[in-house]
């Protein structure tokens, strides 16, 4: 197992994924664990990080966050290869049109997988081991940071689908702040409300990492509202 600190990036790609990724690892984390469903975008990621930070070990596994079992085989691997993470990233959503009452069932239960049931097997996986990280190490800054949107206070009825899921997995990550924020536990959410895009003056993926990195750093509020 390596030396370092490790954050973990559930949910990869260009964007907001890739964006926090390299300036948390310019930061603070030596080693970086990727996953995401596609191969080819996972060796993409790995590369954009490994050019913005010289020195950094980066993992990656192409794996489906609603497939439990191999996401459990992946973290076992990343676990005892880089150690376990003290910072996790949870980035994973997709984005589709949804209207009453064409859309189907299940695909909502598809997206409540993504948002809400892998994350919460994310957070019973690794929040005892965060909380024991606060307790044994005051330098130590242990995280589970989700991004989220306007949806789950405003939701779009075009996209009603995406908007209760994000609404409950909001829920979740508020219920475990109350759990664990005060054991030392800093969880919280990147509340992008709006598009995101390089042109945007404000929700363009770098100024998004940035405030994110001090809204991490700071370790305070339950979420940073871009």
């Amino acid at each position: 197992m390596t030396s370092g600190k490790t954050l973990l990036v559930v949910g990869s790609g260009p964007g907001i994924g890739r964006a926090v990724a390299s300036i948390f690892a310019s930061k603070r984390y030596t080693n970086i664990v990727l996953l995401a469903r596609r191969l080819e975008s996972l060796k993409q990621e790995q590369a954009a990080i490994e050019t913005v930070t010289s020195g950094v070990n980066v993992k990656t596994y192409a794996v489906d966050v609603t497939d439990s079992v191999a996401v459990g085989e992946a973290l076992d691997d990343a676990d005892a290869a880089l150690g376990k993470p003290e910072c996790i990233f949870y980035n994973a959503a997709r984005v589709l049109p949804s209207s009453f009452f064409d859309h189907d069932v299940q695909d909502i239960e598809y997206d409540f997988k993504i948002n809400t049931s892998a994350l919460y097997l994310l957070a019973k996986r690794y929040v005892p081991h965060l909380v024991s990280l606060a307790r044994a190490d005051q330098l130590a800054k242990p995280g589970l940071i989700v991004t989220s949107s306007a949806l789950p206070l405003q939701p779009i009825p075009q996209l009603f689908a995406l908007s209760l899921v994000k609404a409950a997995q909001r829920n979740l990550v508020q219920s475990l702040n109350m759990t664990y924020g005060p054991e030392g536990v800093h969880v919280g959410v990147i509340n992008v409300a709006g598009i995101v895009s390089p042109d945007e003056p404000d929700r363009n993926p770098t100024n998004i990492a940035t405030r994110t990195w001090q809204w991490f750093e700071e370790g305070k509020e339950f979420e940073v509202v871009i």
